[in-house]
């Protein structure tokens, strides 16, 4: 049996991990015996383990306490055996949010599973030759914004299946696998997960993890002025409803003179232009009034609400008024005749 060293304590730790109030340590567990030992360690650095490694493999946990709490967290895992493959798993989207990979319910995005470690040959068990893939799906509940990763991914997966090759497996979606009654309007993660297939000696083992957030397609409507209307006097107030704006968003409202035209840039509204930034959807109800100024001569207009999301500009309402400030005075002129 050989010792294994601890590199950089499986992974540089998160900063509150790192910081004073906080006692972290390595648990490893030997797969064929099932002893388990504990040992302490620095925020960073290496270490060899306390336990030999036996032919059955061992699971590294590294794990926090917050000493005020006493609340414990799992940072990371590693399983370590004489023939045990590697996996790591990255996601790219379109959007360049760094915190974790998310997209929307209408957009691409690409997974890349890369395996190493995987023996070819006869007489080899399955554990040396191939890893688990699974696709699992969690959709977001009313009001919800995450999900526990142990939770989505305790269900039946979505589909599986086997890779044997080494090196990088490329999954293209061109669009989410998440169910809803409208497609563009579905919510929640998408979790990709490869595993070490058992081998009698060792139980199946998760190698790798990740997830991609969707959030659906959004949605807004003008109310205040109909297509067609006829504005004589001063412009009516506007109220604007938006549903799903994307996290990060720039949404406004526009006019221009003529009817509706795809792609025209006008003139925005004050007091419409509405700027997210943040980690989850969002819905807004905006009033706008006091925009006589943006509808400066009589003529036909078209007013359109915008929303610009990492994927480009789209159109969520438009309507086409007509603005009639003329004044017409209607009177009939009499004789008076005298006897």
């Amino acid at each position: 049996m050989k010792a294994f060293t601890l590199l950089a304590i499986l992974l540089a730790p998160p900063a509150h991990a790192a910081g004073e109030g906080f006692m972290n340590f390595v648990r490893q567990t030997q797969q064929t015996t099932g002893v388990v030992w504990s040992m302490p360690v620095a925020p960073q650095g290496e270490a060899p383990s306390k336990l030999g490694l036996e032919a059955g493999g061992a699971l590294f946990q590294l794990w926090t306490i917050e000493q005020a709490s006493a609340k414990d967290y799992l940072l990371d895992q590693k399983l370590v055996g004489a023939y045990l493959p590697s996996a790591a798993i990255s996601i790219a989207t379109l959007d360049p949010y760094s915190t974790i990979p998310r997209t929307r319910a209408d957009q691409p995005f690409t997974v890349t599973v890369n395996v190493s470690g995987l023996l070819s040959g006869t007489g080899l068990p399955d554990a040396a030759t191939r890893v688990l893939l699974e696709h699992h799906l969690a959709p977001y509940a009313s009001g919800q914004s995450s999900v526990a990763a142990a939770q989505a991914i305790s269900g039946s997966p979505e589909s599986s299946a086997t890779l044997s090759n080494n090196g990088n497996t490329v999954l293209v979606f061109p669009a989410t696998s998440l169910k809803a009654a409208d497609p563009t309007q579905a919510r929640g993660e998408e979790h990709f997960v490869v595993h070490a297939l058992g081998d009698g000696s060792a139980a199946q083992t998760q190698l790798a993890g990740a997830f991609v957030q969707i959030w659906p397609v959004a949605s807004g409507t003008i109310a205040g002025v109909e297509q067609g209307d006829r504005i004589r006097y001063n412009a009516p107030q506007l109220t604007v409803t938006l549903t799903d704006l994307y996290p990060r968003s720039n949404t406004w409202l526009q006019v221009y003179p003529g009817t509706e035209r795809l792609d025209t840039q006008g003139t925005p509204l004050e007091g419409s232009v509405l700027v997210l930034d943040q980690d989850r959807g969002d819905g807004r109800l905006l009033t706008v009034s006091d925009y006589d100024t943006v509808l400066p001569e009589d003529g036909t207009y078209t007013l359109e609400l915008l929303t610009e999301t990492p994927f480009g500009i789209d159109r969520l309402d438009h309507v086409t008024f007509v603005v009639d400030r003329k004044l017409e005075i209607r009177a009939q002129l009499g004789g008076i005749e005298a006897n």
